[in-house]
């Protein structure tokens, strides 16, 4: 049985603005719960995420900007599927 689990005990997301979540802890595959004011939406993670990295909070297109922090970080390479890894092989940096 998949378990839900709450993305704000794992993950730090500090704006509405971001579309990525940073890992606060390494995060093991499988379903998470993420709020955001009176929205809700479970985020599947396919595949374990390191601490520190990023996880995509929604689609993203490619081209279109990353936010983390409320700040754009840098553009998509690639299209993004939700609870994706966002690191340096889908992310061109603008920092």
């Amino acid at each position: 049985m998949n378990q839900h689990r709450n993305l704000s005990d794992y993950a730090i997301i500090l704006s509405g603005k971001d579309n990525v979540a940073t890992a606060l802890v390494d995060l093991s595959a499988g379903n998470y719960i993420s709020s955001s004011g009176e929205s809700r939406t479970t985020i599947t993670v396919p595949e374990d995420i390191s601490a520190g990295f990023k996880l995509a909070l929604s689609d993203i297109r490619k081209a279109e900007p990353i936010y983390k922090y409320g700040y754009v970080i840098g553009l998509a390479k690639t299209d993004i599927k939700k609870g994706h890894c966002v690191h340096v092989h889908n992310l061109l940096s603008s920092v």
